[in-house]
């Protein structure tokens, strides 16, 4: 399938690696939803999105509950006819401090909730359409080693755990044609621009406009037929982080 032919859902979008995501998709010529908890974070996506003719919805759907996105992917299947692929970019972060012992329960399961549930509830609902289909794709957005070795312990925990659940849901839901794979980004900044920046020459480097796109492009090929032998991995981007020790620099 080419991407005009795609169906697409992107949950969890609050700027940054969310609108990334979904420019990198609707651009490529995908139907894609995005879904957000305010509609603030979906007017300028919105907007762009009109002025570039692209195939786009916005959503607004609290994915703490899971009425609002059973909803939201009932009405995407009702639409177009089918869903052919999902990306979860939700989570919270936490810095390293208080250490475990002085973490009080509510802030240690939190962190859990707000990084694991949205995928739960997410991944509930998508899952059953792809499997009628018989075809489908999911990716959920992780964290890299570094970056959550220097969040508290609740973070680093909840954000390895999503690798791991990546593996566990390519395993379970391979008979049915659909593949599971994890993005493990580097650090990134809030904002990115509707519009790819340009690749050539270009050296990746995090912490900059630049970098929640180096990870969009990451989880489109992910999502796609070219990735269609992929599955049950924790892909990491960024920039080399992980290996070098530190950040490219200029």
């Amino acid at each position: 399938m080419s991407w005009d032919e795609k169906v697409v859902l992107v949950a969890g979008v609050g700027g940054g690696l969310g609108t990334a995501v979904v420019s990198a998709l609707a651009g490529s010529g995908a139907a894609v939803v995005a879904v957000a908890r305010s509609r603030r974070a979906l007017d300028a996506l919105e907007a762009g999105g009109r002025s570039r003719g692209w195939r786009l919805r916005v959503r607004t759907a609290d994915l703490a509950a899971r009425g609002p996105i059973d909803a939201v992917v009932a009405e995407t299947v009702s639409e177009f006819g089918r869903l052919d692929a999902a990306c979860v970019t939700a989570g919270r972060w936490a810095g390293a401090a208080p250490l475990l012992h002085e973490t009080p329960d509510a802030d240690f399961s939190g962190l859990f909730r707000d990084n694991l549930d949205p995928i739960f509830r997410v991944g509930r609902a998508v899952l059953p359409p792809m499997m009628r289909q018989r075809e489908g794709a999911l990716v959920l957005v992780g964290a890299s080693e570094p970056i959550r070795r220097t969040g508290s312990a609740a973070y680093a925990a909840a954000k390895a755990g999503i690798g791991e659940l990546a593996r566990k849901l390519a395993s379970d839901y391979r008979p049915f044609g659909i593949r599971v794979n994890a993005v493990l980004p580097g650090s990134m900044g809030h904002d990115a621009p509707l519009d790819p920046p340009p690749t050539g020459g270009v050296r990746p480097r995090n912490a900059t406009p630049n970098a929640p796109w180096e990870v969009a492009r990451a989880v489109r090929y992910l999502l796609s037929d070219e990735g269609r032998w992929v599955t049950g991995t924790a892909l990491v981007v960024d920039g080399g982080s992980a290996t070098l020790g530190s950040e490219p620099a200029d």
